[in-house]
């Protein structure tokens, strides 16, 4: 697993698929948090949302970044299909803890803002929430799944509308809700993070059956 993951690692650091989705997590961090004057957490829920849109992005890209010959000659390699996307998510994870680091960091830096732990806490728990859902809506956006590269980025689209303005589909709405009402509560952060994890467990044996059964 860890030959793997290096692999995957160094594959996707050569082939630089990851700089267009960071590049506009960085572009969105400079827009909408430059110069903000409000409570941290307000400045966290639009943080919440760029890392919803980047993870998406960098986890098709990531996904998608071997060919389909190259990607089944590593499959036959390791043996399973679930193990290789489970490496690759944790690929996609790695990438996803300094893009965190930057959207706890540069509200603060660039904004005027009252910083406590309690909003730190909260605000590190709702970005993790929202890139495990990102790389569970990417995830089924990819060729693994959709084939077709319009097809999967309109589904891709229409999945991020659905959780962002649907309350019961996922937890990220309720999430930027309480970010926006200035929540301190820690425990409810906490659950409907743990949902996020579940839901991209889900997301990880649903694109691995789907993939195995395509091939």
């Amino acid at each position: 697993m860890t030959a793997l993951y290096r692999y995957l690692l160094v594959s996707v650091l050569l082939s630089q698929r990851y700089l267009p989705p960071t590049l506009i997590f960085l572009a969105l961090m400079a827009v909408g948090t430059t110069s903000d004057s409000g409570p941290l957490q307000e400045s966290y829920a639009f943080c919440v949302l760029a890392m919803l849109v980047c993870t998406t992005w960098l986890t098709v890209s990531i996904v998608n970044h071997e060919d389909p010959t190259q990607h089944q000659i590593t499959r036959v390699m390791i043996g399973s299909s679930l193990r290789v996307l489970a490496t690759t998510v944790a690929v996609v994870l790695s990438w996803c803890v300094p893009l965190l680091v930057i959207g706890l960091v540069y509200p603060i830096v660039t904004g005027k803002h009252v910083v406590t732990l309690g909003a730190l806490t909260i605000g590190g728990i709702a970005e993790s929430a929202a890139a495990m859902i990102g790389i569970a809506i990417g995830l089924l956006c990819s060729r693994l799944v959709i084939p077709r590269i319009g097809i999967a980025m309109l589904a891709a689209a229409a999945a991020l509308l659905a959780v962002l303005l649907v309350r019961w589909i996922s937890p990220i709405r309720p999430l930027m809700s309480m970010l926006s009402n200035d929540s301190t509560a820690v425990v409810p952060f906490t659950l409907l993070t743990a949902l996020c994890a579940a839901i991209l467990c889900a997301a990880v044996i649903a694109t691995g059956a789907l993939a195995d059964r395509k091939e």
